[in-house]
C-alpha cells in the first residue's frame, strides 16, 4: 500500500472514530415512547390528557388481549431508571478506575477488557468483593450460584447420612434424591422444510 493511500486510510479511520465519539447515545423504544407522550401532553385542547394519564392508557393497552402492542421491558422502563444505582460487577469497577494509556489504534474498551483478562485472579477477586459490598449497600443481594449435579448429589448424600443417624420416630421424610437434568432434544424440522419447498 502506498504512503498516500495509507495516510488517506488513517485519516478516514480517525474521522470515523471522532464521529462515533461525538454522536448522540442510541435511542431505544422506551425513549421514543416517552418523547411522544411528553409531546402529546403539551398539546392544548387535545384529548390527550396529562403525561400520567398517557402512561396509564399505554399500560392498559399493553394488558389488553385485543390490542397488539409490546410492553416495555423492566430494563428500559422509566421506573428502573429512577430506582437508583444498578448492580455492579468487579469488571464494572475495574473499567471505571482503569487509568492505563490506550495504545493507538485500539479501542478504549477493548484495551480495558484485555487488561482485565490479564489481571491475576486475586486482583479480580478483590474487585468482585468490592462490587458485592457496593451491591449490598445499594440493596442488591448476591446472586445465588446454580449448583452442578455433582454438588447437588454431594449435598444429598450428606443429608441422607444425617437422616439415617437420626431417631426414626422424629427424623421426618427421607431426603429426595436430585434428578439429573436432561437437555431438551432438538426436533428434526428437515422433513417439514422439505414438504414446504415442494
Amino acid at each position: 500500500m502506498s504512503a498516500i493511500a495509507q495516510n488517506n486510510t488513517t485519516e478516514l479511520i480517525e474521522t470515523v472514530n471522532i464521529e462515533k465519539k461525538t454522536s448522540a447515545p442510541a435511542k431505544n423504544r422506551a425513549f421514543y415512547i416517552k418523547e411522544a407522550f411528553e409531546a402529546m401532553a403539551l398539546v392544548e385542547g387535545a384529548p390527550c390528557g396529562t403525561l400520567d394519564q398517557l402512561w396509564e392508557c399505554f399500560n392498559k393497552a399493553v394488558k389488553s388481549k385485543d390490542i397488539k402492542i409490546r410492553k416495555l421491558s423492566e430494563k428500559n422502563s422509566e421506573k428502573t431508571a429512577e430506582s437508583g444505582p444498578k448492580r455492579l460487577s468487579g469488571y464494572n469497577i475495574f473499567t471505571k478506575e482503569f487509568t492505563g494509556e490506550t495504545p493507538e489504534g485500539v479501542g478504549v474498551m477493548t484495551h480495558k477488557a484485555a487488561a482485565w483478562k490479564a489481571l491475576p485472579q486475586e486482583e479480580k477477586d478483590k474487585f468482585n468483593e468490592r462490587a458485592t459490598e457496593t451491591n449490598k449497600s445499594n440493596g442488591y443481594e448476591p446472586k445465588a450460584k446454580k449448583l452442578t449435579h455433582e454438588q447437588e448429589m454431594e449435598a444429598y448424600w450428606n443429608k441422607l447420612e444425617k437422616w439415617v443417624q437420626e431417631d426414626p420416630d422424629t427424623r421426618g421424610e427421607k431426603p429426595e434424591r436430585p434428578e439429573k437434568k436432561k437437555r431438551a432434544k432438538k426436533t428434526d424440522t428437515s422433513s417439514e422444510s422439505s414438504e414446504m419447498s415442494d
